[in-house]
């Protein structure tokens, strides 16, 4: 396979970033939003061996789920949290101020549970999920 070099503004490869998960290159961001096939070796298909697994090109997910926070289409100044599995389930969550823990911790637990009852992985997909609010600044301790 021959590679090519693109060139991209900082702007395009955040945005790309935005879309990656952990370990992912370039490349994978890409084959996955043009519904490409994963490179010829690659594995990231669910249950290809089984037992634990979960560095690398493994998956145990049984579903593909995005957490992300963003802007607030109700509230100007406010954030969501938002959570969108490949199926179509999807839900969001009006986020408190920064400072309001306790607020952060509610609609933390709501995300898990939620995300739980749509078959979320334990303990990789809800961590996920805590882990958009936190690198969105929303911290609970």
């Amino acid at each position: 396979m021959t590679m090519m070099s693109v060139k991209i503004s900082n702007e395009v490869y955040d945005e790309i970033a935005k879309l990656g998960k952990f370990g992912d290159v370039v490349d994978d961001v890409l084959r996955r939003v043009l519904g490409l096939p994963p490179k010829p070796g690659q594995r990231s298909v669910v249950g290809e061996k089984p037992g634990r697994r979960g560095r690398g090109n493994y998956r145990i997910a049984p579903k593909q789920m995005s957490p992300r926070v963003e802007k607030s289409q109700l509230r100007a100044d406010g954030d969501r949290l938002s959570i969108a599995f490949r199926d179509g389930a999807a839900n969001g969550w009006e986020l408190p101020e920064r400072s309001d823990r306790e607020g952060i911790r509610h609609v933390r637990d709501e995300a898990v549970l939620w995300a739980k009852q749509q078959g979320a992985s334990e303990p990789g997909q809800t961590n996920a999920v805590k882990k958009a609010l936190t690198d969105a600044g929303y911290h609970i301790r």
